[in-house]
């Protein structure tokens, strides 16, 4: 199974984000963040109905929102009760998916763009705060592009992680019961960077990741940065792709 998070930049422009990323790396999930609306990308001509496989909100000011696409079933929209996170979080529930641990009968995917609200830390608070709020004990996956640092940086590298970011870290993994997959199948490494800010384009910020259930770290074989050439003309943001056995 993999899972894949990609930050598309302003809705995508071209058209052709979604594309790439099923037709290159074929995620049975992928979290969209600035995305335009699916079919938009998945024309149905082109792709038949797989923009039906994609829960997809709009933020209120602007024609781009996030997205949780799963291949092998459609999922269930889950209510955004929050105003101020609309687009910027959205849910997808799925039932009878393989990877569900046992009593769970069911998945809950949230796929999270941070907006600016105070701070992107306070925002990201008050997302887990409503996600909590939203789960009953079913398998949970959460990732995007959280506006902070997602993994903790190693003494050696230029940047460190901000006090804050590092008990987001440890809500994610004690709260929740989350294992960041690129900080799990690299341990001890320097941050890659997945974004690329126009005027620091060379500074490793690592805003994206992918925080799964504990117990499915047992068959996590890896988490890549996906940050060729090609990758880097579509977006500011590299996907970050996780592999499971």
């Amino acid at each position: 199974m993999k899972i894949t998070t990609y930050n598309m930049r302003r809705g995508g422009a071209g058209r052709t984000h979604w594309s790439r990323i099923l037709a290159d790396h074929d995620p049975d999930v992928l979290l969209a963040q600035e995305t335009y609306a699916p079919q938009e990308h998945l024309s149905p001509s082109k792709h038949g109905d797989l923009h039906q496989h994609a829960v997809w909100a709009k933020v209120a000011t602007v024609p781009w929102g996030s997205a949780v696409y799963v291949k092998s079933v459609i999922p269930r929209p889950i209510t955004i009760p929050v105003s101020d996170f609309a687009g910027w979080v959205v849910g997808g529930e799925v039932t009878d998916f393989a990877w569900s641990k046992s009593g769970a009968p069911k998945v809950q995917i949230f796929s999270v763009h941070a907006p600016k609200i105070a701070s992107y830390q306070k925002a990201i608070n008050s997302i887990l705060d409503m996600i909590r709020g939203l789960t009953d004990g079913c398998d949970l996956v959460i990732a995007g592009d959280f506006n902070l640092t997602v993994s903790e940086r190693q003494a050696t590298e230029p940047l460190e992680t901000l006090r804050d970011d590092r008990a987001i870290q440890a809500r994610l993994r004690d709260e929740f019961g989350l294992v960041n997959c690129w900080q799990t199948t690299h341990p001890g490494e320097p941050l890659p960077q997945t974004l690329r800010w126009e005027n620091a384009p060379e500074t490793p910020y690592h805003c994206d990741g992918i925080f799964v259930p504990k117990s499915w770290a047992c068959r996590l074989r890896s988490c890549k940065v996906l940050s060729d050439g090609a990758w880097a003309d579509l977006s500011d943001h590299n996907p970050v792709a996780a592999e499971f056995e």
